[in-house]
């Protein structure tokens, strides 16, 4: 970037063009302060050098700015309202995107698009949102994007993580030319359903039509694997994966760190993560421990507890774990080790979110937040599902 910039600065008469190019690359080298700097410096602005800048706000997770720049926009295109509401679904503030989403359909010219569908679904799919997906299903027939296998692969995710997992497969089954990835799609919404032998089913299919798996689809396969508790089929395609030219990933060896540890097959899950060619992470440390704790091998949980620990100190679920684990053998100096630790590197649970659609909108509620305008209602809802789930007909629910 510093030739760039002794080139730009070199220049005699610098065109939008240039500005633009300039902004482009320090939004690219994550440098936002030398962008913004350089855009106020700019004599004329287009939609472009705006569009640019908003883009590099949103990638380093400042919405406020990338925000206050959307609404300073003289002038707007489609392509500067799929960056912002694209900026706050990456930035995991669905009910943001959805409001922007709606706002773009209400207050402008512009219709969405295939890159407008495939940023909306994931904010949809966070907010469990079905009844608007299923809007999104029939826009997208409508507009015909549904040939775009991007958004194919978007509406099976979106179904499938909103529990709708018949819907994703109705949806699957009529895509005509499926790529990998909206296999991929389908065996991942089948198996975090819970429904493993039907995502080994897709899998079984997606090989007879001679399509190639991928790391993804591994990762898919492992997955459901580890939902049925079918440890020697996971490690069947754990092994095969050299078969299809695939490499196995660090995530591959969590996937099967877990599926070894649920089984309580504590001394293998071990030996693979010592046999691993990666450095154990968080996630598979935690998971072990996790496996540790579940069936109350102690040995094993010290002996890669102060790791754990060194990697992810704020992890409290990691303290809870060897707590319980001492609690239980009643080492209480131990447990009370534990609890000063996790005071010190505030370790803490993070408080849980809740969300149900009303109507058209959304409403989000976070646990123990009476000053919502509808927590009453959100009470009311919950009390009913209890009472349905312990088998009391309301008329309300019928």
């Amino acid at each position: 970037m510093l030739m760039s910039k002794a080139l730009f600065d070199q220049m005699p008469e610098k065109d939008v063009v240039a500005f633009n190019a300039m902004i482009d690359g320090f939004v690219k080298s994550e440098n936002i302060g030398s962008g913004r700097e350089l855009f106020d410096e700019m004599p004329e602005r287009n939609i472009v050098s705006w569009t640019t800048l908003i883009d590099g706000y949103c990638k380093i997770g400042d919405l406020a700015g990338a925000r206050t720049l959307f609404d300073a926009m003289p002038a707007k295109n489609l392509v500067s309202w799929n960056a912002i509401i694209g900026g706050y679904c990456q930035n995991k503030q669905p009910n943001e995107a959805l409001k922007l989403f709606r706002e773009m359909q209400s207050n402008s010219s512009f219709q969405p698009d295939d890159v407008t569908i495939v940023s909306v679904l994931p904010a949809i799919a966070d907010l469990g949102a079905v009844a608007f997906g299923g809007w999104v299903q029939k826009y997208v027939r409508r507009k015909k994007l549904d040939r775009a296998s991007n958004v194919c692969t978007a509406l099976i995710d979106m179904f499938a993580k909103c529990g709708e997992v018949e819907k994703a497969k109705q949806f699957f089954d009529s895509v005509p030319d499926r790529e990998t990835s909206c296999w991929n799609a389908m065996i991942n919404g089948f198996a975090v359903n819970g429904h493993a032998k039907e995502a080994l089913e897709v899998f079984m299919e997606m090989l007879q039509e001679g399509v190639k798996p991928n790391e993804v689809t591994i990762i898919g396969v492992l997955s459901a694997c580890n939902h049925g508790g079918l440890v020697e089929e996971a490690q069947k395609w754990f092994k095969a994966m050299g078969d299809y030219g695939i490499s196995p990933r660090i995530d591959h060896y969590g996937c099967m760190v877990d599926i070894l540890g649920r089984a309580g097959r504590l001394e293998e899950a071990e030996e693979l993560i010592r046999s691993m060619p990666y450095e154990a992470n968080g996630i598979i440390l935690s998971s072990f421990l996790f496996a540790c704790g579940r069936h109350g091998d102690v040995e094993k949980a010290e002996r890669v507890v102060k790791k754990a620990f060194e990697i992810e100190p704020w992890n409290d679920g990691n303290y809870v774990i060897m707590r319980n684990l001492y609690a239980k053998e009643r080492r209480w100096r131990n447990v009370e080790e534990i609890e000063g630790l996790m005071r010190r590197n505030k370790a803490r649970k993070e408080v849980g979110c809740s969300s149900i659609e009303i109507g058209s909108d959304v409403w989000e509620f976070v646990a123990g937040d009476r000053g919502h305008p509808h927590w009453k209602l959100m009470n009311w809802v919950m009390e009913q599902l209890q009472l349905h789930m312990k088998g009391d007909d309301d008329p309300l629910l019928a």
